[in-house]
């Protein structure tokens, strides 16, 4: 009786034995993965580390990738309450990106000097400068909106003054940083009309380029 005892207590130790791969193979299955991506085989009791957490303005100004839009200037000349002329002036480009610059206007020349303290008038020294008008714009995209950050120069030359020698520039500057929503059309300020007793009225509207 002894003899078959051990005999049936053998078999079921070698069939435990033979099985114990099989078992320990669906267990680490069926385990589920680890948090966070971590590796399973990470030292236990370290946790991972935590996700940022933005608060609702910062997730709100995350910048997005986007583009291309285009953006078209309206300068309005008014005299008083009237519109008198309008022009347009359209430029593209890509939220996030460099600048763009749009310049109209003409160059004059400058006398800046000569090379000798007795030189002949055809050895005088002529420097050119921009004249007219300079549109700088760049565009930056957030969650909630289009920020476009602006510079518009308004230049023209004294008539009354001497236009080679030292001629008098007078320039008008607009800087601005203003919210827009697309293909709607959003003042940016008005610039007095140099020389004249006019107003210029800046508008701007961006649109998404299809």
């Amino acid at each position: 009786m002894k003899c078959r005892n051990a005999f049936w207590l053998s078999l079921t130790c070698g069939i435990a034995l033979a099985y114990s791969p099989v078992l320990a193979q669906g267990a680490r299955q069926d385990a589920p993965p680890p948090p966070n991506g971590q590796q399973s085989g990470a030292r236990p009791g370290v946790p991972p580390l935590p996700p940022p957490v933005l608060s609702l303005d910062q997730r709100d100004a995350q910048r997005t990738i986007s583009g291309p839009y285009r953006l078209t200037f309206t300068i309005t000349e008014m005299d008083g309450s009237k519109k008198i002329n309008s022009q347009h002036y359209v430029m593209a480009g890509d939220a996030d990106a460099p600048p763009t610059e749009l310049k109209l206007g003409t160059k004059i020349p400058i006398e800046t000097g000569a090379s000798g303290a007795n030189a002949l008038p055809s050895q005088t020294q002529i420097s050119y400068i921009d004249i007219g008008l300079n549109v700088r714009a760049r565009l930056w995209q957030f969650a909630n909106g289009l920020e476009l950050s602006s510079k518009i120069s308004q230049s023209a030359v004294d008539s009354q003054q001497s236009l080679l020698k030292s001629p008098v520039i007078r320039q008008t500057d607009l800087v601005s940083t203003v919210l827009l929503t697309e293909n709607k059309p959003t003042t940016l300020g008005m610039m007095d009309e140099l020389g004249t007793t006019h107003r210029l009225q800046i508008e701007v509207e961006v649109t998404r380029i299809p």
